[in-house]
């Protein structure tokens, strides 16, 4: 079996994380999120892993490489052009030598039992096996209908109504539903039947014309940790499930009861306070009686000065962070300059580059850049 890694998307719902990176490599808990999708694979002895990339690619094969580093073999079919979920993996077909496909959305944190899904396709004879994952109705996400074995029957998406009181914050729950998780299994012969360097969908396309055909599309519902995290909100979310231990998986570093830290080289001042679900990078530097709580991950290269205090928030590498700051439930992205006296609350995300003068108060679900 083959894993693949659908990883091409211009992540525009995370800017602007991502004006200068792909989503896929964004830090998570300080280090690119595919990483911890790459652990998941070879953990359930999976070693090799093709990558369908378009957006700035070339960042993704400069950090993967050939795969040594990580303990598989990496490849890569990067897109032209964007062909859509299928299409892109359609486009990387001379790499699948009629193996079984083991593939991933590029921006799901979960924990899945690899192996359980793998087995449930195998077992049930099916061609196309789609994970699924019971979130609470009504969701934003396409529900998918099956029967008693698994064959799926319907794909159902959600009114426009329930999408207009979905995006204005208004949920009437009535109990849960069944959605696509992003991970599938495929029998590599699937894709003799998708147009090549052409945009195709495997939502929109081919799963529902291969459940109109009763050709052997299937579904299992997985148990685990699974979020997409591909708004800030969720970004910030992954960031707690991985402090918190709600999700399994390997975090950098080394934790103490004085919080996690990627390597023995931070500088801490006097009186300064780290709760255990804190994460700090490398060559760090915390003043005299800075405090660092909640799930709160701080980049390598940061330094913060006296007084300040950052909870549940995300920093990325190289902030410098001046005297008696509050930060909290927010998102800062590498290279800001945020002056002494500054607080920023819920939902804000600064731009890499953004200098924040002295006194600032910045709050709500607001987006700043230099």
């Amino acid at each position: 079996m083959k894993g693949v890694i659908i990883a091409g998307g211009p992540g525009t719902r995370l800017r602007p994380l991502t004006y200068l990176r792909p989503k896929p490599i964004v830090p998570v808990v300080n280090k690119p999120f595919l990483e911890y999708q790459v652990e998941l694979l070879r953990r359930h002895g999976i070693s090799e892993i093709i990558f369908c990339t378009n957006y700035m690619a070339e960042m993704i094969q400069a950090h993967f490489g050939d795969g040594s580093a990580f303990g598989v073999k990496m490849r890569y079919a990067i897109e032209e052009v964007p062909l859509g979920t299928a299409g892109a993996v359609k486009n990387a077909e001379e790499f699948f030598e009629d193996d079984t496909l083991l593939i991933f959305n590029g921006d799901v944190l979960t924990d899945f039992d690899l192996g359980a899904v793998s087995d449930f396709h195998r077992k049930s004879g099916a061609r196309i096996t789609l994970t699924l994952y019971r979130v609470a109705s009504p969701s934003p996400y396409g529900v998918i209908i099956t029967d008693e074995a698994g064959k799926v029957r319907e794909f159902r998406e959600p009114s426009e109504e329930q999408k207009r009181k979905l995006a204005q914050g208004i949920v009437e729950q009535e109990g849960t539903e069944l959605i696509n998780a992003g991970m599938y299994v495929l029998d590599s012969t699937v894709f003799r039947d998708v147009p090549s360097d052409t945009p195709y969908s495997f939502e929109r396309q081919l799963f529902p014309s291969f459940a109109a055909a009763d050709k052997g599309i299937y579904a299992t519902e997985a148990t685990g940790y699974w979020l997409d995290i591909g708004r800030p909100v969720q970004y910030l979310e992954a960031h707690r499930a991985l402090l918190s231990g709600d999700v399994k998986a390997d975090i950098a570093g080394e934790r103490s009861p004085g919080g996690w830290f990627q390597a023995g080289d931070a500088t801490i001042g006097s009186n300064v306070m780290i709760e255990p679900s804190v994460h700090v990078g490398h060559r760090v530097q915390l003043q005299a009686n800075v405090e660092l709580k909640g799930c709160t991950s701080v980049g390598s290269g940061c330094s913060i000065e006296e007084g300040s205090v950052l909870e549940d928030c995300v920093v990325l590498d190289n902030v410098s962070i001046g005297k008696s700051v509050h930060l909290n439930g927010c998102i800062i992205d590498s290279d800001v300059f945020i002056e002494d006296n500054v607080a920023i609350s819920a939902r804000a995300v600064l731009a890499s580059g953004s200098r924040i003068g002295f006194g600032t108060r910045i709050v709500g679900n607001s987006e700043r850049s230099a």
